[in-house]
């Protein structure tokens, strides 16, 4: 293990829990604007953190190579701690699936129903914070650029891990889409298309629970395997 190889690695892993620090952190971070001007955060950024926490997950898989004492012990438990997390996950990203859906359905329900819903619309979700939203998103997506340079550097036979690269563009690209959602519709609909985004990414994060899932059983049965004599 060269020690400037794991300390660009950890400066890395320190970038990326910053940058779902953030996420998770943006209800709190536009706590002020929602007191002092009505506008809400809304619920996209929050769910790309969720996407982040399946990020951090394979980043923690991946940094078991900088600690070869351990390789061998961990490979045997990687699968059961994985098949439990993915159980979490999956169960997670249907109930955000749902909720999501429902409250989508419920924004959309009132901005129709003229005169008195669309004015409950208006008075609960017709403002959203879309510059301070932009601050967020920015910088969590710098931070996670300087994590995932910063762990490429360290090895950069990371770039062959498709689970790594799949995430990064996952990660990195959905924060992207969600800018587009938040700026191009018109302001009293950025509520809805936010909800949009986090259902999007709602549905990706099971897909990754689902691989992860899959992925973990195969991982049980080698580690079987390797203990039970055939």
């Amino acid at each position: 293990m060269q020690p400037a190889k794991f300390i660009l690695f950890l400066l890395g892993g320190f970038a990326l829990i910053l940058a779902i620090g953030v996420e998770f952190g943006s209800p709190w971070l536009l706590h002020f604007s929602l007191d002092k001007t009505g506008e809400r955060p809304g619920i996209g950024i929050t769910s790309v953190a969720c996407l982040d926490l399946v990020f951090a997950y394979t980043i923690a898989l991946i940094s078991v190579d900088f600690l070869p004492g351990i390789r061998t012990v961990f490979a045997r438990i990687q699968g059961i701690v994985t098949f439990i997390l993915s159980l979490i996950g999956l169960g997670s990203a249907f109930l955000l699936i749902v909720v999501t859906y429902n409250f989508i359905m419920l924004m959309v329900s009132l901005l129709l129903a003229v005169p008195f819903g669309t004015i409950a619309y208006f008075a609960v979700w017709g403002v959203f914070d879309v510059d301070g939203a932009k601050i967020v998103l920015s910088l969590a997506m710098l931070l996670k650029l300087v994590g995932v340079g910063f762990i490429v550097a360290s090895n950069m036979s990371f770039i062959k891990n498709k689970g790594f690269l799949f995430l990064t563009i996952c990660s990195l690209g959905l924060s992207f889409v969600l800018g587009l959602l938040h700026s191009v519709p018109p302001g009293f609909l950025v509520s809805i298309t936010d909800a949009i985004g986090a259902l999007v990414t709602a549905i990706v994060i099971l897909v990754w629970a689902l691989l992860f899932f899959v992925g973990s059983i195969f991982a049980i049965l080698r580690a079987i395997r390797s203990v039970v004599p055939v």
